[in-house]
């Protein structure tokens, strides 16, 4: 009889330590399934502003700053002196050349028209004026800036002379290069 006992209560015994398993397995899937629930609902929650359609806004919402020019200025052309203007240097010994491209920023159609029938007196021009620059003064900024401005004002001499204004604003880069 008392094998018989010992027998009953290893089985119960048995029983309990694979239901025992049975609830850890069963308490650890229900965890990880409520923790992704929450997961994607969190995720959800604060992303639901972002998800959704977003609304344009209304053109008058928009705040606009004050225009930097006035309608009777006009509207900025900018016109290209083709080509590439290259020009050689020779400082000790050693020859140097520079390539530029410009561009002409005007208001005025007419100065387009202009610029367009003297190119070739505006080019000349031009080549004078980078042939009485220092090429070790076109490395700085400085420098640059001193062409611009004597660029500018030779085109703009030739412009008063033909339409009684300068006509042109300034001379822009659109590309350096220095060898």
């Amino acid at each position: 009889m008392a094998d018989e006992e010992l027998a009953a209560d290893r089985q119960e015994e048995g029983k309990g330590k694979a239901g025992g398993k049975l609830k850890k397995i069963l308490f650890i899937v229900l965890g990880v399934i409520l923790i992704s629930g929450l997961s994607v609902f969190t995720t959800w929650f604060m992303l639901k502003d972002k998800l959704s359609d977003p609304v344009d806004p209304d053109i008058t919402d928009i705040p606009l700053g004050e225009p930097t020019m006035s309608a009777d200025q006009g509207e900025a052309i900018y016109h290209a002196l083709q080509p590439a203007f290259i020009v050689n240097y020779n400082t000790a010994g050693k020859s140097r050349y520079v390539q530029v491209e410009l561009s002409v920023l005007t208001r005025d159609p007419t100065a387009v028209e202009v610029l367009i029938q003297h190119n070739p007196l505006i080019r000349n021009n031009l080549l004078e004026v980078f042939a009485k620059q220092d090429v070790n003064e076109l490395v700085s900024a400085e420098g640059k800036q001193k062409l611009v401005d004597d660029l500018t004002l030779a085109i703009q001499d030739i412009l008063v002379a033909e339409i009684g204004r300068p006509g042109i604003e300034t001379v822009l880069f659109r590309s350096f290069v220095m060898q």
